[in-house]
């Protein structure tokens, strides 16, 4: 009977069929065991020594409830042990559930292993499992107790880093920037963060320069979502974002914060950097911010009420429901509204409605609708007696038409510009240095014909030095074999002709042999184009992508 309370599983529901069925107690025993034949099935599974229980386990579980990638992880680490060893470990795994959430355990994984940077791209949801017994599990004298406490130290991070509000975070500056990082609602930050806040707690980085790094990041971001830039790419951007702030830290022998800006302000394309004062005021004037989103809306209005003096937290307000985005100049334009706008009234409406100097927060929406501009000041509940530091700058008025439009527009500015600074970076990278570094994929594109190859940096950054296309493919190909074999045995089974079996390639000089394998890869002559153009199957045969080779080249002088 106790049975009955347990939670709902496959299990439950079994023990409550059958103890209905005995309840009833209507059955012969001839008829018992028929039943028993008929609906109850039992697999009793032997393992061998050599069999591998936790691939088993899977292929058995893939009919019943889907575990999640947390879930097979626990297992994989705890199924090879035994006695304390495994209570040890599980009393680890607990901590470590508690700290981040049970909820939240697959997503701080696949966080983790995108910060420990075995690539320069995320993790995938449905390969976090994989990835993890891959890289981290088979690893050479993997020690299951050792690995649980290093992501205890990465928990305690991502506990901060996402739940800022309920974590005690000692630096009120980090605890506040956090927060304010988290209306930005933006996940693919995570990894990054994992890696400058672990470089804070060993040392590598101070306090001041952690909270800058915050700043930074805040600015970035805001600033994009401010401009309306799409985040395409961004995720790509923040997995490779520290290897590439190390390069030029080493390169420019610049500080982490230095770097940091360097990158976004100098480095990265066009697309990803740092958006200029320039298109902060153009958004201004071009941008409908009525019918973004109801989040970032909040978020933009909150951190440019906050510009300057006691914060106030108008995001979380308006989250609860309490205030809503109020049209200053409303959306009917009555008689009343048509003669304070003035005789272009039409054309002034068509302009402003929905530009951010037209928009504010309030709770009481409903009662202004389109009232008079002095009524929605002076109501009991109106822009002058409003608690909002936006409202009150909006009450010092007598009218609300184009003037007073451009003014307001003029103090959202300034106060985003206060809010969301841009970096001054000291450090210029050469523009008339012959050698230039460039991702390959750029290079591509603008053709590497005339170009000549001198070294190149890929997965850790490190930089190798090359004379040559033909050595930067041979050594980018020995670099993916050390790192994965089996994308090659993959690869020679697909219709890639770029790598073949040994033995399909005996007599063609063209191919070389890779270790003491089976499989050989196309070595042949070819221009450079082709080069890179073979660069790129191999990448993607092995989950990567041009955009993860930093390539330096020169100029070719044929004179």
């Amino acid at each position: 009977v106790n049975g009955m309370s347990a939670a709902d599983t496959i299990f439950k529901s079994t023990y409550a069929y059958f103890w209905n069925v005995l309840q009833q107690g209507d059955l012969t025993v001839r008829e018992w065991l028929s039943l028993l034949e008929q609906r109850l099935q039992v697999m009793n599974i032997v393992v061998d020594q050599y069999d591998d229980a936790q691939l088993i386990f899977e292929s058995l579980n893939s009919t019943g409830m889907n575990l999640t990638e947390s879930d097979k992880i626990r297992n994989f680490l705890l199924m090879g042990l035994k006695g304390d060893q495994q209570a040890a470990a599980f009393q680890l795994w607990q901590q470590n559930e508690r700290l981040v959430g049970s909820e939240e355990l697959s997503r701080f994984y696949r966080q983790y292993l995108t910060s420990l940077a075995r690539s320069s791209k995320p993790v995938k949801e449905n390969e976090i499992y994989s990835d993890y017994r891959r890289y981290v599990g088979l690893t050479k004298n993997f020690d299951q107790i050792a690995q649980l406490k290093k992501e205890q130290a990465a928990a305690k991070l991502f506990a901060e880093i996402t739940a800022p509000a309920t974590v005690a975070i000692k630096d009120q500056r980090v605890k506040s920037l956090l927060i304010r990082l988290g209306h930005l609602n933006n996940d693919i930050l995570v990894p990054y963060l994992l890696q400058v806040f672990a470089k804070t707690r060993d040392g590598a980085l101070s306090a001041d320069q952690l909270v800058e790094v915050l700043r930074v990041l805040l600015a970035y971001l805001a600033r994009r979502l401010f401009v309306g830039v799409p985040t395409t790419g961004l995720n790509l951007l923040f997995a490779a974002l520290d290897r590439q702030v190390e390069h030029y830290v080493d390169q420019a022998k610049v500080d982490y914060v230095e770097g940091l800006k360097l990158v976004l302000t100098q480095v990265v394309k066009e697309n990803k950097r740092f958006p200029t004062d320039q298109s902060l005021k153009d958004a201004l004037v071009e941008k409908d911010y009525y019918h973004m989103s109801s989040m970032s809306l909040w978020f933009i209005l909150d951190e440019l009420n906050n510009a300057s003096g006691e914060e106030q937290d108008l995001f979380d307000t308006a989250q609860s429901g309490k205030y809503s985005i109020e049209h200053i100049m409303p959306r009917v334009v009555n008689n009343s509204w048509q003669k304070a706008l003035g005789t272009d009234w039409r054309l002034v409406h068509n302009v402003w409605l929905n530009r951010l100097a037209n928009l504010t927060l309030t709770g009481f929406n409903g009662q202004m609708s389109n009232r008079p501009y002095i009524e929605k000041r002076d109501m009991a509940d109106g822009y002058r007696k409003s608690g909002i530091k936006l409202n009150q700058w909006v009450a010092q008025f007598d009218k609300w038409d184009e003037a007073t439009l451009q003014e307001r527009q003029a103090d959202l500015l300034t106060r985003a510009l206060t809010v969301w600074p841009r970096p001054n970076v000291s450090t210029q990278l050469a523009t008339d240095d012959p050698n230039s570094w460039d991702t390959l994929d750029v290079i591509l594109e603008a053709n590497p014909t005339g170009t000549k190859p001198v070294a190149f940096s890929f997965v850790d950054d490190q930089v190798v030095q090359i004379k040559s296309w033909t050595d930067l493919y041979n050594q980018l190909i020995d670099l993916l074999w050390d790192a994965d074999p089996s994308n090659f045995f993959a690869m020679a089974n697909s219709d890639e002709s770029l790598v073949k079996h040994v033995n399909e390639v005996e007599a063609d000089q063209r191919y070389r042999q890779l270790g003491d394998s089976d499989v050989a890869v196309y070595a042949g002559g070819d221009s450079a184009w082709s080069r890179v153009q073979h660069i790129k199957r191999l990448l993607a045969g092995s989950d990567h992508d041009l955009s993860e080779v930093n390539v330096k080249t020169r100029k070719v002088n044929h004179s």
